[in-house]
């Protein structure tokens, strides 16, 4: 497929320090960190294949930003994905609360919205998969590893044609949900014992599932994997993504990282 236009905006002074710390860790992203103004931002997006945008939605402000950024993009007709740093808690200033509750309905509405979950770097074993091992001995902080695993695994499989390729189509027919998305990380041993995330995504209306695999066996590697998510959500009924991409930092026997409305 041709070169996919993605790029990365910070909403904000506290995203704009995280994406310049990890701006070189997510490769196939053309990233703008400073301010942009109505014209400038239409000029850039105009024929993007997709928009991310990083923000802490528990900031007014931030939150004024993205509202802007999605309804502009939802207009120009290109898909939007909004990364919010930290969950979501009502604001405590009183004369604010109700326009910030209004921006972020309308936000929900224009855009995918994943919210990084609390425990991404760690679920169910409690334990960093050697993906996110590999960038937490590097030094980089845990909010913005979790961003970094988020990210990659919408990017990765249309960007890196190691093993398959994606094409962003498929996911733009995905996306075509808006909402609030969540997202997990997974050893393969981990993802079999998740029982109560299980659950979830049966009832799920979109699922993403990227399978990180080293080189060696990875075509058995990921055919295993493949039929054991398959048959997880057997009796689900949603649209499902599930893609491969080599990544040498995998030593064990996959990462798998799964977002779902």
């Amino acid at each position: 497929m041709d070169k996919a236009n993605f790029y990365c905006y910070a909403a904000g002074k506290e995203s704009e320090s995280i994406c310049s710390d990890i701006n070189g860790e997510v490769s196939g992203v053309d990233w703008h960190l400073g301010s942009l103004d109505h014209k400038e931002f239409t000029q850039k997006i105009n024929n993007a294949d997709l928009v991310i945008i990083i923000a802490n939605l528990n900031n007014f402000s931030e939150a004024s930003n993205v509202e802007f950024m999605v309804k502009l993009a939802e207009k120009l007709k290109v898909p939007t994905l909004v990364y919010s740093l930290f969950p979501i808690k009502l604001i405590s200033q009183v004369n604010e609360k109700r326009a910030w509750l209004a921006q972020l309905d309308n936000i929900s509405k224009a855009t995918v919205l994943i919210v990084l979950d609390g425990d991404l770097l760690g679920n169910c074993m409690n334990k960093a998969t050697s993906l996110t091992q590999h960038y937490i001995s590097e030094g980089v902080d845990h909010l913005s590893t979790k961003l970094i695993v988020a990210i990659r695994a919408v990017i990765d499989p249309v960007i890196r044609q190691d093993l398959i390729g994606v094409d962003f189509a498929d996911y733009r027919l995905a996306f075509a949900n808006k909402g609030f998305y969540q997202t997990k990380e997974y050893s393969y041993e981990a993802l079999n014992q998740a029982e109560v995330n299980n659950d979830n995504w049966l009832q799920a209306k979109v699922i993403f599932v990227t399978i990180y695999l080293n080189r060696k066996d990875a075509i058995d590697v990921y055919s295993e994997v493949s039929t054991s998510v398959c048959n997880m959500l057997k009796e689900s009924h949603a649209r499902l993504l599930i893609t491969p991409v080599i990544e040498g930092r995998v030593q064990n026997k996959a990462v798998i990282t799964i977002i779902y409305n």
